[in-house]
């Protein structure tokens, strides 16, 4: 497999970010396109799909490369990359909305099991 960029992958990645973020300004009534803020799950999910084939593309190179996969790399190298943007996205989060925080939240948040965090303030529900 090759490691060369795709460029249409990342046109898609941008038309699906621009879904996203249209639909959060529909929704803010920023703007007044309501067709547009229907489509913003449509977003999310050409992100996972890209997301998914990409980091499958990863591990088949790493297969390839050394006849075996370590999931524990795999996750290491992941942390390096998404943590830095989840603490910037977590710390601007917590300053805006500290009225709805609780120091469980922050702490569901920071180790990345938000999810679990049934209470969790809605902006929480993006990690």
């Amino acid at each position: 497999m090759s490691s060369q960029r795709i460029p249409s992958i990342d046109g898609l990645r941008a038309i699906s970010i621009t879904l996203v973020v249209l639909s959060h300004l529909v929704k803010w009534k920023h703007i007044s396109l309501e067709v547009i803020g229907t489509y913003g799950a449509l977003g999310v999910f050409i992100f996972f799909v890209l997301s998914g084939y990409l980091i499958t593309n990863l591990l088949l190179r790493e297969y390839e490369r050394s006849g075996t996969v370590s999931l524990r790399d795999f996750y290491i190298r992941r942390a390096f990359r998404i943590f830095p943007a989840a603490l910037v996205f977590l710390t601007v989060m917590t300053i805006l909305y500290w009225h709805e925080m609780r120091w469980v939240h922050i702490a569901a948040a920071l180790l990345y099991v938000a999810n679990m965090d049934l209470m969790r303030p809605w902006i929480f529900g993006h990690l």
